[in-house]
């Protein structure tokens, strides 16, 4: 049985998120992990714009699990709502105390965890994965795909994924855990080649993604490519342009995406974005 990771401060942030993608999880025929991190000491915020600052309180296991369950409750009725086809999934919920990613990568091996879900900042969905400490914390950690939700961003309706590659080898994974998504969810699938030069580079890695995608038997799927500079700007209009849904990226914590997301333009560039972000690690296991 898949399972949702669901990380909450129980923030409105992070119960919108965990609210939208409880819409989806009857399709996805995945139960949910509700998990919150509390502190039994005052901690100062390192991060004065992120959705899990502790500010004039300090969450102890008793206020932890009395919310989580509260929180639970929500979700069972969100499920409820949405439930046809008879699936019910399970709700449940644990806490721990310390470091969030610490955490979350001892859930990860414990837990058979299929996807993680967390709340984005009031700024942009893109701005906050990169410059949220504790998003990147969590993203650092995982080997399963997390989904940045943003506030206002719903998931009822999810028609259009554009996924950004730079064309490494191990793309083809996370193209590959896509595809199935899509044939669960029933959304098009845009592949969108990112490159900072205008020339082909790698035409090995190249061709092996090209194969890959006319092996797709699927006639929701679709590539295109972007070249030369400006490609953050590019990608934000191009998925405003065409109706996508869900942004995802495939992290490598060094590399290709690592330089584009350093350059002095990002902040601007990303400004106002509030798509849904999902982020699949480079080393997906079981795709």
């Amino acid at each position: 049985m898949k399972t949702i990771l669901m990380l909450t401060d129980f923030s409105g942030n992070a119960t919108h998120a965990a609210r939208a993608a409880a819409t989806v999880v009857e399709k996805l025929h995945a139960d949910i992990l509700l998990f919150n991190t509390y502190y039994d000491h005052p901690i100062l915020p390192a991060y004065g714009g992120g959705p899990w600052v502790v500010e004039e309180f300090v969450f102890r296991k008793e206020d932890s699990t009395a919310q989580l369950s509260h929180l639970a409750i929500q979700l069972r009725h969100v499920i409820a709502d949405q439930t046809k086809n008879g699936f019910r999934p399970k709700t449940d919920y644990q806490s721990g105390e310390g470091s969030l990613g610490e955490n979350v990568e001892v859930i990860l091996k414990d837990k058979a965890i299929d996807m993680i879900v967390m709340g984005g900042s009031t700024n942009s969905g893109l701005e906050h994965l990169f410059f949220g400490s504790d998003t990147m914390d969590v993203i650092n950690h995982a080997n399963c795909p997390v989904l940045v939700i943003p506030p206002k961003a719903l998931l009822k309706k999810i028609n259009k994924v554009t996924v950004a590659t730079a064309f490494e080898l191990a793309d083809i994974n996370a193209i590959t855990y896509l595809v199935g998504l899509a044939k669960n969810i029933g959304f098009e699938l845009e592949i969108v080649h990112v490159s900072l030069t205008e020339k082909d580079e790698e035409p090995v890695k190249e061709r092996a993604i090209h194969n890959r995608v006319r092996a797709i038997k699927q006639a929701n799927v679709t590539y295109q490519q972007i070249r030369g500079k400006d490609v953050i700007k590019r990608l934000k209009g191009m998925c405003k342009d065409n109706g996508s849904d869900i942004l995802a990226l495939v992290h490598y914590q060094h590399g290709f995406f690592a330089d584009i997301f350093r350059t002095s333009n990002t902040e601007q560039a990303l400004s106002g974005n509030h798509l849904p972000i999902m982020v699949i690690p480079s080393q997906l296991i079981n795709p």
